[in-house]
């Protein structure tokens, strides 16, 4: 594993050439690993924000709704938080995935601009989510007011325009399962085990 992600690494900018199925999915599993961390220690941070006002409320004496009313804030208020970190992980990942998913696509004789379809996907999906961080805020404000119907349709709306975020994950899982080329393809040698 530690080889696969020295390798990976090293070869950041390196897009031509070719790596192993087994190479690429030890790196992507470590970078899967890291934004999983980022996401808990920005998370652990504003889940007690949001539990300190709860009790805080409750040590005031405040009623049921109040306290809901308080809490809601307070996660109307993480959510600019968590789209920010989210973009950024989001694009330190496409820096870091870009070069090895072109390789990989290589490796099984297919061309690297799948992999700028990726993350050209990736980019618009990020876009969608920071210009949507005030309709995202709302929609935790909304969910005070108890107009389910009105709270549906703008979850929906976000929703739809989240799908697009599905998208690049699933090219990188579908080509990035398909065998290797065996020998030399029209991308290079064939890599050496292990690589």
């Amino acid at each position: 594993m530690l080889q696969a992600i020295k390798y990976n690494l090293a070869n950041l900018t390196r897009f031509s050439g070719r790596d192993r199925r087994q190479t690429f999915w030890l790196y992507v599993l470590v970078l899967v690993i890291l934004q999983a961390i980022v996401s808990f220690a920005v998370s652990v941070p504003l889940m007690g924000a949001m539990m300190g006002e709860a009790f805080e409320a409750a040590r005031e004496g405040a009623s049921e709704a109040q306290m809901q009313s308080r809490i809601l804030a307070k996660a109307s208020g993480s959510v600019e938080i968590s789209t920010w970190v989210s973009a950024i992980s989001s694009l330190l990942l496409i820096g870091l995935l870009a070069a090895s998913f072109t390789r990989r696509l290589h490796d099984s004789s297919k061309p690297g601009w799948i992999a700028a379809i990726a993350a050209l996907l990736q980019l618009a999906s990020i876009a969608i989510a920071i210009a949507n961080i005030d309709q995202a805020t709302q929609i935790v404000l909304a969910a005070q007011t108890g107009d389910l119907e009105t709270l549906q349709e703008m979850q929906r709306q976000v929703a739809l325009q989240g799908m697009i975020g599905w998208l690049p994950l699933l090219i990188v899982l579908v080509f990035g399962l398909f065998p290797s080329t065996p020998g030399d393809n029209r991308y290079g040698e064939e890599p050496a085990p292990g690589l």
